[in-house]
């Protein structure tokens, strides 16, 4: 009997956690958005070097909107001299080593309407919560590991070369080995929303660490209602390793940050540890995870909204009273 009023109990919390935790998801959307992704790396790499100047012109006036912006800050060239660019790029293109990079790129694209779709329901939200945020066009670009995003108002870029799987060979010699993993096609939606939403609703306020915790607590609150399909793993960019080791540290994290007095704290150089990619938050323990401070954050907020179902999306983004977030968040694991 005790077990089964256990069970109930145990259930009936999972159930109030998961209503909460979805309350902006919607079956269906009176406007949705459909997202066709521009594959401008793929006419970029098919580009035929031996008449590189009409090819490039021709890229040109099918992405008018982006191959500006793509020659001038990923290839850093000056857009009006294309004799000049067309040789730079036929020199990169006829590469043995980024050759074989194009051609993984093929394969691993190959197809992207899974991709698709995952933009379509993120944009949907967007439009939904957000109706006055204007939707870039996604492209997918090659620059040579060079650049992973390009964001102007019109465009969303994504180095499509930078998400070909921890594993690919040429990785291991041009990033840190903590960054592998996250360096995989289904990280490539996550990781360009958290870009978007870092560019639409930027940070304002004193800098300090509780500050910036909340801040990326927000961004990530507002990934997992864009992505309701994720599993917190992905949207955290963690693994579910890690995602298990900051669940039974929680208090330790937290007491940590106490009785260091770090909560508060304006040092820079802190803060980033806290809140940048590391392969392990340095303040807490070499053996957490990086990022504690976003994961930390995200807790707060997620108590926040819990206890303040009036809330809507758009007041907690704009709330800018971080600590008053911290107190009606009742955050006391």
């Amino acid at each position: 009997m005790f077990r089964t009023i256990s069970t109930i109990l145990t259930i009936t919390l999972l159930l109030a956690g998961c209503q909460q935790r979805n309350r902006f998801h919607v079956g269906s959307f009176e406007q949705p958005v459909e997202v066709n992704i521009n594959r401008f790396d793929l006419d970029f790499i098919a580009l035929d070097t031996t008449n590189a100047v009409s090819g490039l012109i021709a890229l040109g006036n099918k992405y008018p909107a982006f191959t500006p912006v793509f020659l001038s800050e990923v290839l850093m060239m000056e857009v009006t001299d294309t004799i000049e660019n067309a040789s730079q790029i036929k020199s990169f293109l006829q590469d043995t080593t980024f050759q074989a990079v194009h051609q993984q790129v093929r394969t691993t694209f190959d197809d992207v309407t899974v991709i698709e779709k995952q933009f379509s329901k993120a944009f949907s939200y967007l439009r939904l919560y957000f109706p006055a945020i204007q939707l870039p066009e996604i492209y997918f670009f090659v620059s040579g590991f060079n650049r992973q995003f390009l964001l102007t108002d019109l465009a969303l870029g994504i180095g499509s070369d930078l998400y070909l799987g921890a594993n690919f060979p040429l990785y291991k010699d041009i990033t840190h080995e903590y960054l592998l993993p996250g360096m995989r096609k289904d990280m490539m939606v996550p990781d360009a929303l958290n870009t978007l939403l870092h560019q639409q609703f930027p940070f304002r306020g004193e800098v300090n660490l509780l500050n910036m915790m909340i801040y990326e607590g927000k961004i990530r609150y507002l990934l997992e209602v864009l992505m309701p399909d994720a599993n917190d793993a992905l949207i955290a960019g963690y693994s579910q390793a890690e995602i298990k080791w900051c669940k039974q540290h929680e208090k330790a994290i937290w007491t940590s940050i106490l009785e260091q007095k770090h909560l508060y704290s304006t040092d820079y150089m802190l803060i980033n540890q806290y809140i940048n990619p590391a392969p392990f938050t340095s303040p807490i323990s070499n053996e957490s995870p990086g990022r504690l401070g976003t994961w930390v954050g995200y807790q707060i907020v997620a108590g926040y909204m819990q206890n303040n179902e009036q809330v809507s999306l758009a007041e907690m983004i704009q709330n800018e009273n971080y600590q008053s977030i911290l107190e009606q968040s009742l955050y006391r694991p």
